[in-house]
């Protein structure tokens, strides 16, 4: 009986040893292959430039900047090797005297605190297996070091291990170390700082230079003692550094992982369309090369201008500034505070944007050929009944109400020209002009010019009742100002992989959808606005360089006009510059009474366009040929003759300009222009 027992025990524990064995072969089987590495990219950080070359943010899962050896000073490369492995040039992956020495101390102490792991057994463990201590992970650790020793020569090793150690809140390798804690490239690193940096991967907790500094300058003199015994540094150099106290100074964003330093906003737009083209693993750990249309100088003075005033008035609003020509955006602001709310008013918002829309409008009337800018209207009131409910079998259910368009300033002009109709954004007018022209059209044209969103189809469509995005008028502006040549507005101009390889290239892309006559009397239409009409402001906060623009006012309720402002808007711009600012609320409250754009807007425009053209020349808007100018009466809308009393320069397309001077007035028929003039009309509201 006690023999079955003793065999019975024996057959058991052979068994477990073999089943045991058994896993340990076939873990070690599913070692990692070494070759791996040659394909070995580390994660690097994603970093987004300005136009000119400035660090806007950076994106990482892992914060590495990958530097080769000859980068990285000796004096790194020592200290890293007196602290972790003083005999990595003489042993081939496992140091045999460093683990009995581990065993001896550990058995002594009973413990397991003496480490015994070689620099390729650490960079074998961080590259393919966890930090777990057991001995079967040792005994994989050990197997993969040899299998790299044999591989790879000791300074693609130590090029490897320095760019893979961890230092602690989220920083990767020597040359991403050296830039978190001393703000230096990794080559501008001395010897002190160097020991400094090498006692961290240690323990980065213990030895963290932000929350325990005395315990790394400790360390620190540990390990210039042990360079001074391996030879690595003269007893000199020892007497110079060992008392030397390191302090750290770690920029502003540096411990997140994903860091905005400027323009956030503008930032997150592009990270948006990078992730969206290249996906979130390429964007944080890829390290893509970013570069962007912003200009941070004129960034900076957009914000500037815009933050103090939306923090003094405790409303939101937008910014945004594009080069007409070549369509690159060079400054955007989408709100008041991105920590507070990272909802971009520039492109993401869509707002009614009031007689800011009639551009549109008087574009088509204008390239119609039947329309000029003394064109005479008669401007009283006028009803539209809306358009009728039809049931299913096509009777007429109901007529339908009436709908009356209001002017802002509650009065009637009587007899108006085109001119002033469009500067003094008179809305009754400018709604028998888009009826005049067609709804339809207008819409084509406001399309073709660079707007996206939907339009109104309806008579309402003039006042600005859609909603639409800054971005979208503003490159609706910028069109006229390029000569109506479109261009699409560019926020990223290249894209570079870590190796420097262009993988993503924007050049400015222009599209003719109007000619350069028809843009020019717009253009000159819109300096009257500046010049005579609700643009004046600009002119009276001291802005004196020629330039062309147009407000826009919403009022409460939506669609009719009233003294309270929800939605307040000025797009202008300069030969080379357009500008637009949105004013108003994100839960369309109004602003107040008389928050108008020419109030509310007007004044954040004109400080942006003052700064960020204080150095630049004067240029005036060149005239293209199929332009003529003729001085015009203002009374009668004819040429001005030598008893015009009021007159002003206009712009009309060659073969449009009136024929008939201010004294052959009179031999007008008075009463056919006003019967023709002041017909209210009674159509079906499109």
């Amino acid at each position: 009986m006690g023999k079955i027992l003793l065999y019975l025990a024996l057959v058991v524990f052979f068994s477990g040893l073999g089943i045991l064995g058994g896993y340990f072969v076939a873990d070690l089987y599913n070692l990692p292959h070494i070759e791996q590495l040659e394909e070995y990219q580390p994660s690097q950080i994603t970093r987004i430039y300005s136009g000119d070359g400035e660090i806007l943010a950076e994106f990482s899962q892992e914060r590495r900047e990958v530097a080769t050896l000859a980068r990285i000073p000796l004096w790194i490369q020592n200290a890293f090797i007196a602290a972790e492995d003083q005999r990595f040039y003489q042993h081939r992956g496992i140091d045999f005297r460093r683990i009995l020495k581990a065993a001896w101390v550990d058995l002594r102490t009973w413990s397991m605190a003496e480490g015994a792991s070689t620099i390729t057994q650490q960079l074998a463990r961080n590259l393919f297996l966890t930090p777990k201590k057991t001995f079967l992970r040792k005994l994989k650790e050990a197997i993969l070091a040899i299998q790299i020793e044999r591989r790879y020569s000791k300074k693609e090793i130590l090029q490897m291990y320095l760019n893979q150690i961890y230092f602690g809140k989220g920083i990767y390798g020597v040359g991403e170390a050296a830039s978190f804690y001393f703000g230096k490239n990794v080559g501008e690193i001395n010897l002190a700082e160097s020991a400094f940096l090498a006692t961290i991967p240690r323990n980065p907790t213990y030895y963290s230079p932000l929350n325990h500094p005395d315990h790394t300058n400790q360390r620190k003199k540990i390990i210039l003692k042990r360079m001074l015994e391996l030879d690595f540094i003269t007893e000199d150099e020892w007497r110079t550094t060992k008392e030397e106290f390191i302090n750290v100074a770690i920029s502003k964003g540096k411990e997140r992982k994903g860091a905005i330093f400027h323009a956030p906003y503008f930032v997150e737009w592009v990270r948006q369309k990078i992730e969206k083209k290249y996906g979130y693993r390429r964007l944080w750990r890829a390290g893509l090369k970013v570069y962007t249309s912003l200009d941070l100088d004129l960034q900076k003075k957009a914000e500037e201008t815009l933050v103090p005033y939306l923090k003094e008035n405790d409303h939101q609003g937008a910014l945004l500034a594009i080069d007409p020509h070549t369509g690159w955006v060079k400054a955007l602001v989408g709100g008041r505070d991105f920590a507070e709310s990272q909802f971009n008013r520039a492109t993401q918002a869509r707002r009614q944007t009031g007689s800011a829309f009639k551009i549109f409008t008087y574009t088509a009337a204008i390239d119609s050929r039947k329309f000029t800018s003394v064109s005479p209207f008669y401007d009283a009131p006028i009803f539209f009944r809306r358009a009728k409910k039809v049931g299913k079998s096509g009777e007429i259910r109901e007529e339908g109400e009436y709908w009356s368009p209001e002017n802002f300033e509650k009065h009637f002009w009587g007899r108006v020209y085109l001119w002033q109709m469009f500067t003094h954004s008179i809305n009754v007018s400018s709604v028998k002009l888009l009826q005049e022209v067609g709804v339809g059209k207008v819409i084509d044209y406001a399309h073709r010019l660079g707007i996206e969103g939907l339009l109104n189809h309806d008579l309402t469509l003039t006042l600005g009742t859609s909603g639409l995005s800054l971005l979208e008028m503003v490159r609706g502006y910028a069109t006229i100002a390029n000569y109506g040549i479109k261009v699409k507005p560019i926020f990223i101009q290249r894209v570079e992989d870590r190796k420097g390889r262009v993988i993503e290239e924007n050049f400015p892309q222009g599209e003719i959808v109007l000619s350069p006559q028809a843009s020019f009397v717009m253009i000159d239409l819109l300096k009257k606005t500046i010049d005579y009409g609700t643009g004046r402001r600009v002119r009276s906060l001291g802005f004196n360089r020629p330039c062309a623009g147009k407000t826009g006012t919403v009022g409460w309720p939506a669609k009719k006009i009233t003294d309270k402002t929800i939605d307040a808007w000025f797009i202008g711009f300069t030969p080379d510059l357009v500008a637009g600012v949105w004013i108003g609320n994100d839960d369309a409250t109004p602003l107040g009474e008389k928050m108008t754009g020419s109030a509310v807007a007007i004044p954040v425009w004109t400080e942006f366009m003052k700064r960020a053209l204080q150095e630049k020349p004067v240029k005036d808007f060149p005239s293209p040929s199929g332009i003529v100018f003729k001085k015009i009466d203002v009374e009668t809308g004819l040429l001005a003759s030598p008893q015009s009393r009021d007159t002003l320069w206009f712009a009309f397309l060659e073969g449009t300009a009136p024929q008939r001077y201010s004294s052959q007035a009179n031999d007008l028929s008075r009463s056919m222009i006003e019967e023709i003039n002041s017909i209210r009309f009674f159509p079906e509201l499109e």
